[in-house]
Formats: structure tokens, sequence, C-alpha cells
């Protein structure tokens, strides 16, 4: 009898957290954790990719990628535990504008963005690279990130299906209580990861995950481009709170979870101190206290 092989495969999606979820999984799976990578940034693997590479890689347990795209594969041999992280589309694009702005690259968005406004940068991707700001998350679910028209109900459906059939669906704006729920659903396969973290890579330090209210939104893009931008990312907002959804009935499963959740955050806590001491004296850094366990049946 061949025994499953049991591999978590993280698809990542550019400014969704990504960069943290893979400084977990190498830390927890160490040599057993690869990054896969096409040749080229608009790279673009598939299911087939994925096989090969784990059929080349017998001892690799955990895979992330930029460049790999759903339908996740089929194999009788492997049982694939899939994550993908989704985000609210106006913080995305947020993000994707202060991301560009930082970078030294020469690249057209880079220099867009060095040149132009938040609210003028999105204009200006409306105008002349809808792909990047048009159901972005919904497309790459359903259509494997190809971008050859706006995105409809059938598409919002099967990216539906996606999540529903995801292993470890996540939100960024709930990052917490997606790890949580994805380390009690891989506890009987994965027993000994934990899922704590240091958020890296982060536009806003010490709140990486902002739930900013629509005022504050009009606000900040305009009113007009607000409203432009809600309809173009009708399905990516319903899929999102869809996911919510379903992340809140996996969490429901999980025992004790408001203890859970805060013991979780308690080790993030004090993950975020032990990184800031082995920076340097110069770096105060304070142990978090334990929440308090309340005993069965008290």
């Amino acid at each position: 009898m061949v025994h499953a092989r049991y591999v978590v495969v993280h698809y990542h999606i550019f400014k969704n957290g990504g960069t943290t979820l893979e400084l977990i999984l190498e830390r927890e799976f160490s040599e057993r954790f690869a990054t896969l990578h096409g040749q080229g940034r608009d790279a673009v693997l598939d299911a087939g990719d994925l096989l090969e590479f784990l059929e080349q890689h017998p001892g690799i347990t955990a895979v992330s990628s930029h460049h790999l795209r759903y339908p996740k594969p089929e194999s009788r041999r492997m049982v694939l535990f899939d994550c993908c992280f989704l985000r609210n589309p106006l913080s995305r694009l947020r993000s994707c504008y202060e991301h560009f702005r930082r970078s030294n690259s020469s690249d057209l968005y880079s220099r867009w963005a060095r040149s132009y406004t938040p609210r003028e940068f999105v204009k200006r991707l409306i105008q002349e690279a809808p792909h990047q700001v048009s159901d972005v998350q919904v497309t790459q679910l359903a259509h494997g990130g190809v971008f050859t028209r706006p995105a409809d109900e059938q598409d919002l459906k099967c990216a539906r299906a996606v999540i529903r059939d995801m292993a470890l669906p996540g939100i960024v704006e709930m990052f917490d209580e997606s790890l949580l729920v994805a380390e009690y659903f891989l506890r009987p396969t994965f027993p000994s990861v934990r899922l704590e973290y240091v958020p890296q890579n982060v536009s806003h330090p010490g709140r990486p995950s902002p739930v900013e209210s629509p005022e504050y939104w009009e606000d900040f893009w305009g009113r007009d481009l607000y409203d432009q931008l809600l309809r173009l990312n009708r399905m990516d907002l319903e899929l999102l709170a869809q996911t919510n959804q379903e992340l809140l009935r996996r969490l429901d499963r999980v025992p004790r979870a408001a203890e859970g959740l805060a013991d979780f955050r308690w080790r993030c806590a004090r993950l975020a101190a032990v990184s800031a001491a082995s920076e340097g004296p110069s770096i105060a850094a304070t142990e978090p206290v334990r929440p308090l366990r309340v005993a069965a049946g008290g």
C-alpha cells in the first residue's frame, strides 16, 4: 500500500499577505519548504507544473508560489492543503500603489506610482491596465489570472467554488482568525505546525490589515473614483463577503475559539518581541502577558 503524500500549497496573490505566509511556511517546514517560480516575473504555472515539481522533489512538504494558478491538481498519490488569501480590493489597490512607490524598479507601474498621487495612479490603471484594477481576485481564482473580459456572475460562482473547496482559505483583514483556523485543521496531519507570525512587507507597521469604512474610502479616492472602483470590483467584494462567511463557519468548528485566538495573538506578540530583541540591544522588547486560561466548566 502506498501512503498519500501531504503537501501545503500557498497560492500567492500579490499584496495579500503572501510574504508573511511564505516566511511562516519556511520557518515551520525548513528544508522541506520550497518556492516555485517560473522564468520571468509574468510567468504562469499550472497544475501540471506543480505536480511535476513535487514529483521531482519528493522531500518537499510545503510550497509557495507567486506564479502558480488554480485549478489545483488532482492526484491519487498526494493530498494538497491549498491556501490562498483574499483582501478588500480597495485596500489591495492602496497597498499596490505604496509598494510600487517605494520600489526602486524602473518598471512602468513603479514609475507611475512615483509620479502620481494614489487617485491619479488608479485612474491611470483604469485607463491603461484594467486587468490590474478590475475584479483581480475573482479573475485569479476563476481564470488563472487571465484577463480577457470583465468578470461576471459565472466567474464569481467558479471562484466561490474554489474557496469552498480550499483547504485553507484566508482573508487579510482577518489574518489571525484565518491562521488559527488553518492551524486547527492542519493539526491532524501536521501536529507540530504553529502559525504565529511577525508581519512582513506591510505598508502600515502595527496594523497590516486595516478595515476601513466606506466614508474613509470615499474621502481617500474621491466620490467619483470610489463609485467607479466599487463597480469595477463588485465581484471581488461579493467573493470577499462569501469567503468571510466560510471562514466564520470554520472558525465556529474550532473548540474555544475566542480563547484560542487570544493565545494565538499572545504567541504572535511573543515572537515579535523575540525578533525585535534579536535585532540588537537598541530595540526595546518586553515579554507579553499570556492570557489566562479558563478551566473547562469554569
